[in-house]
C-alpha cells in the first residue's frame, strides 16, 4: 500500500482496503492465557456453554491485530504520530482461523489549533467476518497525525 505522506491527503467518508487476516487458534489460545484468561478464550469444551457456544478471540486480540494490521500495511507510517483514545464495540464474537476483512474509514480531519505541523484524524477500524459479513470490530481511533 502506498503510504500517505500528509494528513491533508485525507477527508472525510475515504476509505481503505486494507486486506483480509485471521487469528490461529493457537495464537487465540496464547494471546488469552498471556491477556485475558477467560475461559470462553481458553477452554473449547467450557466455551460450549458460553454465549458464545464456543471458543472466540479476545475482544482486546481482534483489536490489537487490526492496530498491527493497519501498522504493517504502511498506509500511515509516515504520518501517525500517536494515538489520542479510542470508542469501541465487538458486535459479534470471532471464532479462531476465522477470516476478516478490515476496512478502515476517515471520520473527522481537523488541524491541531496549537501546533499548525499537525492535524488530528478520527479513524474508524472496520472487520467484518467474510464467511457471513457480521461485524466483529468496529472502533474509532483518534490519532495525532502530521501535515
Amino acid at each position: 500500500m502506498t503510504p500517505l505522506n500528509s494528513l491533508d491527503e485525507l477527508s472525510p467518508g475515504q476509505e481503505f482496503d486494507l486486506g483480509r487476516f485471521a487469528l490461529p487458534r493457537q495464537e487465540v489460545l496464547d494471546f488469552a492465557g498471556k491477556y485475558d484468561p477467560q475461559y470462553f478464550h481458553l477452554d473449547e469444551e467450557a466455551a460450549k456453554g458460553s454465549i458464545f457456544g464456543g471458543l472466540v478471540a479476545s475482544g482486546l486480540h481482534t483489536l490489537s491485530s487490526a492496530i498491527g494490521h493497519l501498522v504493517r500495511s504502511g498506509l500511515i507510517s509516515r504520518i501517525n504520530l500517536a494515538g489520542g483514545g479510542m470508542e469501541l464495540s465487538w458486535p459479534a464474537p470471532l471464532p479462531p482461523d476465522t477470516e476478516v476483512a478490515f476496512t478502515l474509514g476517515v471520520v473527522e480531519i481537523r488541524p491541531s489549533r496549537s501546533k499548525p505541523e499537525m492535524g488530528i484524524a478520527k479513524l474508524r477500524y472496520l472487520l467484518r467476518r467474510v464467511d457471513t459479513g457480521a461485524v466483529v470490530l468496529d472502533a474509532v481511533a483518534t490519532h495525532f497525525m502530521k501535515r
